[in-house]
Parts: structure tokens; C-alpha cells; sequence
């Protein structure tokens, strides 16, 4: 089967859960939150493997023109659905983020990568699909690209079931990230996991300037399933820890998602 056929199936079978991953309190999503808040120009967003939503509705809700572009035509019905329940403008379309010339869009403000990158394993098509998105950025606008990180893999099994660590089959993951080397490979489902020193060279190669890098859930991974389910004020506070530590690469591998933030020289 190919590798996107693995990925589309993976998806297509249940986007609730794809929408449930990022429900409640989460602090992937809070801190992504707040640093697009910061970072992103006001007005279009086209969001390229935006599976069934999250960041799509978030932002039209917040006032942004959101399009939303994904690989499982599952998780477009589930978005477009979506949108009708909360009263949310967004148009929805089905396709690979390597090559959307067959739809209708257009140049925007902002646009979001944060799907496609956690499955590719041939650099190619990594590229490829950063070379598409670029091609719909406006002068001026900014790209907003995440990835897996490499220590994503360790930072589940830390935080979700530690002692179930001893049975992962895959570890060739062990092997590339004692060797410096991104790994791709089955987990969740057909996943790359990004050595976060090629991710600021990988953009620059392809014409961007970097604005910044951080990781996703800050200082959090290895214990995320503890402090989500803590009181408010703890929350905060590691939330505050996390602002203020998480674009230091040194910290990176307490994120298990890892966003590039750039600009087209």
C-alpha cells in the first residue's frame, strides 16, 4: 500500500478521534494558540492538512478567512460538519498538500502546514509539499509548519504508559536519534519524526527567513497527561514556564511538536 493510502485510511476511519485529540484543555494547542496570536498577519489563512478543523474553526472564530485543505476526505466532511454546528464560515476542500492545482485558491496572508510534515519520509516530498504551500503565500505572508519531533516517540510513552516502553518493536527510532538522523517508520500510523537540528536549514534551503521555532507544548510532553488533568492554577503556571522556554532549542525535547514560523525572503 502506499504511503499516503496508509495515511488517508488511517484518517478516514475515525476523524472524531483526530477531533478529540485536541479536546479539553491541551497545551499543544494552548501554546500553538498563543504564538499565532502573536505571530500571524491579520486577514486569509489556507490551513494545508487541516484534518477535521481545530486550527480552521479556532481562527475563523476569531475572525480570519480560513480554508482548509486535507488528504482524508473523512476528516473534510467532519470539518465542514463542524463548521455548520459552531456557525463557522470556512470553505473546505480534498486533496494532497503536494499538489493543489487542482483547486481554486488563491494567495493568502497565512499559511498552516501542520499535518502533512509529520507523515512524509522521503525528503522530496517534504519539500515538494513546503514548495506548494509557498507558492500560496501573498508577499509578506508567513508560513506556519510543524513536525514531530524526535523525541516525540519517547515523550508519549513518558507521559501516557512508561512501562509499555519495553515492547515498542520500532527500535530503528532509537537507533536514528542516538545517530542525529530523522526517522520515519509506523506508529500512530506512517510517521516521520524530525531531528530538530535540520528543520531551520531545511526552510532556508527552500527561501525562507526564519521568525522563530518553538515546540508545541512547551516544557510539558513527558508529563502531559498529569498536568492536563491538573487544577487551573497549576496549568497556568506551566503554561507561563513554557512561553518563556519554549523557543529555546535546548528545550525542544520536552515538545513532542515542534513548529517552524518563517517568511518568504
Amino acid at each position: 500500500m502506499k504511503e499516503t493510502d496508509i495515511i488517508r485510511d488511517y484518517y478516514d476511519q475515525d476523524p472524531l478521534k483526530e477531533w478529540n485529540r485536541l479536546e479539553g484543555f491541551h497545551f499543544e494547542f494552548e501554546i500553538t494558540k498563543i504564538q499565532l496570536k502573536k505571530h500571524l498577519n491579520p486577514g486569509t489563512i489556507l490551513d494545508i492538512g487541516g484534518g477535521t478543523g481545530r486550527y480552521s474553526l479556532y481562527l475563523a472564530s476569531q475572525g480570519f478567512q480560513s480554508t482548509l485543505v486535507d488528504l482524508s476526505s473523512g476528516n473534510v466532511s467532519f470539518a465542514k460538519n463542524k463548521a455548520k454546528e459552531l456557525s463557522c464560515e470556512i470553505k473546505c476542500y480534498q486533496a494532497d498538500a503536494r499538489d493543489l492545482s487542482a483547486l481554486p485558491l488563491e494567495k493568502y496572508d497565512n499559511v498552516l502546514l501542520m499535518g502533512p510534515l509529520y507523515h512524509l519520509s522521503r525528503f522530496e516530498d517534504r519539500k515538494q509539499c513546503v514548495e506548494e504551500a509557498k507558492k500560496h503565500l501573498k508577499p509578506g505572508g508567513k508560513l506556519f509548519a510543524s513536525f514531530i519531533s524526535s523525541t516525540g516517540g519517547i515523550n508519549y510513552y513518558l507521559s501516557e504508559c512508561p512501562y509499555e516502553m519495553i515492547n515498542e518493536s520500532e527500535q530503528s527510532l532509537f537507533d536514528a536519534m542516538e545517530n542525529d538522523q530523522t526517522w520515519s517508520g509506523p506508529a500512530f500510523t506512517q510517521a516521520t519524526f524530525i531531528e530538530n537540528d535540520e528543520i531551520i536549514p531545511f526552510f532556508e534551503r527552500l527561501g525562507f527567513e526564519t521568525i522563530t521555532v518553538f515546540g508545541q507544548e512547551g516544557i510539558t510532553a513527558t508529563r502531559q497527561k498529569d498536568l492536563e488533568a491538573a487544577d487551573q492554577k497549576v496549568r497556568d503556571y506551566y503554561i507561563e514556564i513554557s512561553l518563556k522556554l519554549c523557543e529555546k532549542q535546548k528545550y525542544f525535547a520536552y515538545s513532542s511538536h515542534i513548529m517552524y514560523i518563517g517568511t518568504v525572503k
